[in-house]
Order: structure tokens, then sequence, then C-alpha cells
């Protein structure tokens, strides 16, 4: 299996880092024992994230490698796509993390994360080309891909560093589990990361990168999610729905608690920092509302 390959093919990418790790040519200055621990951390993620597709998206049984017929476009309108991307980003971003921790310049990190992110979008596009229920997405690798380049691209771009993407998660309506039992189908209880319904993507923007008399910590943002009026077809799948957008205050939590800066809080603040918490939020459409807090 392609995803496998992926797994193997990242061990050795590995053991040649750690095979150059005197050579100040490739490498600036890898300790050997942190490159043990990211692999063995790596292996043990990249196991229990394959055992958890086997079962939840790849548990029928396959048929011959095909492409995507459109319905990838309908399922989620496309809420699936922000998600391809903000994975592909936190890939790369964990994968040149620790590459820096372990050593290797900070260019060179952003470069491995970025095609780290890229090849995992390709495995599980790979996988979803045997499954019978989706199909190898070129949308989907386009999609995951560019957000797993982004770092690179900020690297080189102090404007494009006033842009960041996140995530909230309410549970509001219990639509992905009623059409999943009208389906025959017990969907696990806290099955977030299927229920589109109640997820929302966002665009933070540093309105201070742009106008020095904003606050540095707050941001706006734009959020994107799917409404609850899904239904299935006579074909079991899902259709129907509406996008929603939305404009909400945002906080860049590394600037809102900049007086806690040590290296272990600046860690948490960045990873934290994918995260929209609530916040006034007006819904623009299918129909304009406003939540005094939101997430």
């Amino acid at each position: 299996m392609k995803i496998k390959a992926l797994f193997f093919a990242t061990f050795f990418l590995f053991l040649g880092i750690s095979s150059h790790a005197h050579n100040p040519l490739l490498i600036d200055s890898i300790h050997s024992g942190r490159v043990v621990l990211i692999s063995s951390s790596l292996a043990l993620t990249l196991g229990g994230s394959y055992y958890y597709l086997q079962n939840a998206w790849w548990n029928e049984k396959q048929i011959a490698f095909h492409f995507d017929d459109g319905s990838d476009k309908v399922y989620a309108l496309n809420v699936d796509k922000a998600g391809h991307f903000l994975g592909g980003l936190q890939a790369a971003d964990m994968f040149a993390s620790s590459m820096l921790w372990a050593g290797m310049n900070e260019k060179k990190s952003l470069w491995y994360g970025s095609f780290f992110g890229s090849g995992l979008q390709l495995a599980i596009e790979v996988k979803d080309g045997y499954a019978p229920y989706w199909g190898f997405s070129k949308e989907d690798l386009i999609i995951g891909s560019a957000g797993a380049f982004l770092p690179i691209a900020q690297h080189y771009s102090s404007t494009l560093n006033a842009f960041n993407f996140k995530f909230s998660y309410w549970k509001r309506y219990n639509t992905y589990w009623d059409l999943e039992q009208q389906r025959g189908k017990t969907a696990y209880k806290y099955a977030w990361q299927d229920d589109y319904v109640n997820q929302t993507y966002w665009l933070s923007i540093d309105v201070h990168h742009f106008h020095k008399k904003f606050p540095d910590w707050l941001n706006i943002a734009i959020g994107f999610g799917l409404d609850e009026t899904q239904y299935l077809n006579p074909n079991n799948t899902k259709v129907g729905g509406n996008n929603e957008w939305y404009i909400a205050l945002d906080y860049d939590l590394p600037k809102l608690l900049k007086k806690y800066n040590s290296p272990v809080a600046k860690k948490v603040k960045h990873w934290l920092n994918y995260f929209h918490f609530p916040a006034p939020t007006i819904r623009i459409t299918p129909k304009a509302d406003f939540y005094p807090l939101f997430l």
C-alpha cells in the first residue's frame, strides 16, 4: 500500500539525515538522539493515523484505482478542502519544528516540512483512489499541498505572515450522526473530525500589520463552514446544505500572552494559535445573524 511506502520513505529519510549529521554542507548541527526520538514518535503517529483511517474511511472492500467523480465537491461543500489545507499546513509545521529542534537550520527545516506535508496528502489521495465511495481527488492534493508549502511562502514574504489559518469546533447539530444512522451505520460518538457541519475554518488577518493603530493581538477572521440542512439522496450520498460565511474577531495568542515567553510557553502558544477561540461573530450567509460569542 502506498501509504506504507510513504512511511518507510520517511523512515529512511530520517536515517539519511542521521548519516549526514556531521556534514556541515547538508545539515547544520544534528543531534542524533533527537532524530531517534523524532523517528520513533513519527512512526507511532503515522501508524496510529493509518490504523484509524483504515477503519474509519477505507474499511470497505477496495476496488480498482479511480479518480473522484465529482461527489467529493458535494458531500461537504468543500469544507473538507479547508481541512486538507489546514492538515497540510499543520503536518508541515510539525515536521519542520521537529527538524529545527533536531538541529537542522530553519530554511532546510521548512523545505523538509513542506515536502513531508505534501507527501502525506498524496498518500491519503492514493488510498482514496482505491476506496469505493471516494476517489483520487486532484483538487484535494493541490489544496493540501498548498497548505504544506505555505510556511515556505511565509518565510519569504512578511505580508503572508499577516495571514493565519485556524479551526474551531462546537457541536450544535446532530446532522452527521443522524445521516450515518439513516445509512445503517453507527458513527463514533466523538467523531468530530468527520462532522463537517459543526466545523468552521478561519482565515485570521493581522490588521496591525497593515494599520499600526489596531491592537497587535486582535485580528479579524473570515470563517467558512456548512449548515445543518444536508440530506441523503437515493444513492445514500450526502447532498444539499449551504455554505456558511462568517466574520469575527480573533486573538493572536503569542502576542496576547507575550509576557509568557519561556521556550515551553512559546510552543504552547504557537500550537494553540491554530484554534479560533470564542469571539463576537457575524454570520453573513446563508442567513445573517449575530453571535456575542461563537466557536
